[in-house]
């Protein structure tokens, strides 16, 4: 089983168990964009380590632009030139260009929850931490394609986006876990944007 397949597994028995609030919360977690979408993940952290929820740092929703602003910037000089030069196939490669760039940022809202300083360049210091961009890359491709399209196989769209959120929670969690002792407090800091 790869890894991504576990992730997707355990995710979805998470988000389907009827004793945890997940399934219930993802009804509005979409309707105030990157910030309530991480007030949904910082939900799915509380309860993974039995903590009270803490406040959502609003700069998650700038965050979650950039994010998305910077890897749309990757993916178009190829669609330009595939579309300058009707070479139609190439479009294909705008998806690598994509997520090699959205790779370095996928422990950004985690990390940004858990306050932790310099957001972004933590974040690719994760990415390194998880194996590396081609390693990520695989494992978040499929994800990907979960949150994309698993709703048109009836699995639900809401429910197959935050099952790839609630996925990435859980591989960052796992992360976390192997540089923090298990017994170890973790102080809730007030919310901090700084980059």
């Amino acid at each position: 089983m790869s890894k991504a397949t576990a992730l997707l597994r355990q995710a979805a028995a998470l988000y389907d168990d009827p004793n945890l609030p997940f399934a219930q919360e993802a009804k509005k977690a979409w309707q105030g964009g990157f910030y309530s979408g991480a007030g949904w993940m910082e939900l799915v952290l509380s309860q993974l380590r039995h903590q009270p929820q803490r406040p959502v740092p609003k700069c998650l929703q700038g965050f979650g632009i950039i994010k998305y602003t910077l890897t749309t910037i990757a993916a178009l000089p190829i669609l330009g030139f595939a579309i300058a030069t009707q070479i139609y196939p190439l479009i294909i490669l705008s998806i690598p260009a994509f997520y090699a760039v959205e790779v370095q940022m996928v422990f950004l809202f985690p990390i940004t929850l858990d306050r932790m300083a310099n957001p972004f360049r933590t974040s690719q210091e994760w990415t390194k931490r998880a194996g590396g961009t081609i390693a990520a890359m695989q494992i978040v491709l499929v994800l990907a394609a979960v949150m994309l399209f698993g709703g048109f196989v009836g699995q639900g769209f809401i429910r197959c986006w935050c099952l790839g959120c609630l996925a990435v929670v859980l591989w960052y969690e796992e992360l976390r876990q192997t540089t923090i002792a298990p017994n170890a407090e973790q102080p809730i800091a007030p919310p901090s944007c700084r980059n």
